[in-house]
Parts: structure tokens; C-alpha cells; sequence
């Protein structure tokens, strides 16, 4: 679980023209820092390298398509929580365009200013779920489908993650889908490391011939882990919705260390 404060940064995110993205530890005030930065691409002001997400969007489109159900809902509301300005949220909007849905985009002022206008979105700034009463102004109905795509990990350090579940739930329309994915998972990324294809894959990507170190008997408590993910499922099913954890398809470059939490409300 998050931490109760901001971890340290000597960096100023805002102007730094190198940033190591696989070490740094993002917040919302973070990634704030970053969409106001010039020297990064669209991806890195989001916090990934490009290498995880350039040539990936397509793939990752259509497994959010696939996990909502192929999107069968037509003249509906679509809510983007943390939609960020990269390359994803460029395809999300063609998304709505393709199947017909109203977008109401969620972010910062920062990210929202760098998100294509188009008369069928809406942009609500702010974090949340402080902004929650925001977001039902601008989709009074609910929305048929909530997505929260790289998000829950970094939201804030003090985020109660119970209620953040509780406010998805309550945007849902009864019958509509919450899509809270790429969510990293320690244990999965310990379980990996620990087998052989991990080992293998951890000394040919930092080129090295050393094994991956990885401490089990540790509690981790700034991170998201299997208990944390069944802890969530079960706080949604408390609240009468469906609720699964899903892989990820091998075709994402995170798969390996990352989950999605699936919602179905009733």
C-alpha cells in the first residue's frame, strides 16, 4: 500500500533532461511536474520509457476492448481516470469516436491541456476521487465503462485505496464495466523473478550474469501485492459488484509484473 508521505526527489521534474523512469517512484504531484516538461515525449511525461509504450498501443487497446466485453455498449459514457497526454489516451479518443461514446477525461490541468479537444469529450481536472462530484456533474446517467490504466500505483502515497473503489463503483451505471489495469503486483513480479524464464530474462535485459535478488519473507509497504488486489476484490464484491483479477496478454511488455482488476456493477 502507499506510503502516508511524498517519497523523496532531488530532481526538478519540470525542467530535468534526464529522468531514469524505471527507479522514480510517481505521484499525481509528479506527473504533474513531468506534462510540464518540454525535453520529454508524450509517454515519458506519464512516466513510462518509450520502449513501453511506443508500438504498444494497439495491443493495449484492444485487450481494454476485450475485457469490455468487444465495448457492445453504443451511446454511452466512457470515464478515463488519469488518462494522462501519451500515446494511450490518443487512442482512447478514437475509441470513442469508433464506438460511438461519450468521454469524460480525468487528469490534471497539466495532462488535460495536452489531450485532443473534441466536442464528445469532456475534461474534469483535479485528483481523484476528490473531484468526484465533479465527475458525476459531467456524467450525471454514470458511465458504462470506467477505465484507470496506469494509475492506481501512483495516484498519491496517502490514497485510501478502499475508497478509491468505492467512487469507481459509485460513477458505474448498474450493468457497467471498471477497468483498473496495469497494475504493478510485487508478488506476481517475485514469482517471476524467481523462475527460471525471469532469472533468464533479468540477465538479458540488464546484461548481466548475476540473478535477480528477490526477498520473500518481506513485507513490502509501499506496494501493491497479492493481498492488496484480493483485498480490493473483495471490498467490490462487499458492494454487490463482480470483480476479478485478469492477466495481462503476453503481447504487453509488462505482463509478466502486472495485473488488471476488473468491475462489473449490478
Amino acid at each position: 500500500m502507499p506510503t502516508d508521505k511524498e517519497p523523496a526527489c532531488d530532481l526538478d521534474l519540470a525542467t530535468a533532461e534526464h529522468i531514469d523512469m524505471a527507479s522514480m517512484e510517481f505521484t499525481y504531484e509528479r506527473l504533474r511536474q513531468l506534462a510540464r516538461n518540454k525535453n520529454l515525449s508524450r509517454d515519458e511525461k506519464i512516466g513510462f520509457p518509450d520502449s513501453y509504450r511506443v508500438g504498444y498501443t494497439d495491443a493495449i487497446l484492444s485487450d481494454i476492448v476485450s475485457k469490455f466485453n468487444g465495448m457492445e455498449r453504443r451511446n454511452g459514457t466512457l470515464v478515463d481516470i488519469g488518462c494522462g497526454c501519451g500515446s494511450l489516451v490518443q487512442g482512447v479518443v478514437a475509441l470513442l469516436h469508433e464506438c460511438n461514446l461519450k468521454g469524460i477525461m480525468v487528469d490534471s490541468e497539466e495532462m488535460l491541456a495536452q489531450v485532443p479537444d473534441n466536442e464528445n469529450i469532456k475534461k474534469v481536472a483535479g485528483f481523484f476521487p476528490k473531484n468526484i462530484d465533479s465527475i458525476r456533474q459531467a456524467a450525471p446517467e454514470g458511465a458504462d465503462y470506467l477505465l484507470c490504466y496506469s494509475v492506481l500505483h501512483c495516484s498519491s502515497p496517502d490514497l485510501n485505496l478502499f475508497s478509491f473503489i468505492d467512487n469507481i463503483i459509485d460513477v458505474l451505471k448498474p450493468g457497467g464495466l471498471a477497468l483498473i489495469g496495469d497494475i504493478p503486483n510485487v508478488s506476481k513480479r517475485k514469482r517471476f523473478f524467481s523462475s527460471a524464464e525471469g532469472i533468464a530474462f533479468h540477465k538479458s535485459f540488464m546484461k548481466t550474469d548475476q540473478a535477480p535478488a528477490v526477498e520473500w519473507l518481506k513485507v513490502e509497504h509501499d506496494k501493491i501485492d497479492d493481498a492488496v488486489l484480493c483485498g480490493l476484490v473483495r471490498r467490490a464484491q462487499a458492494a454487490g459488484c463482480d470483480a476479478y483479477i485478469l492477466p495481462q496478454p503476453s503481447t504487453l511488455p509488462m505482463a509478466n509484473r502486472r495485473d488488471d482488476l476488473l468491475i462489473r456493477k449490478y
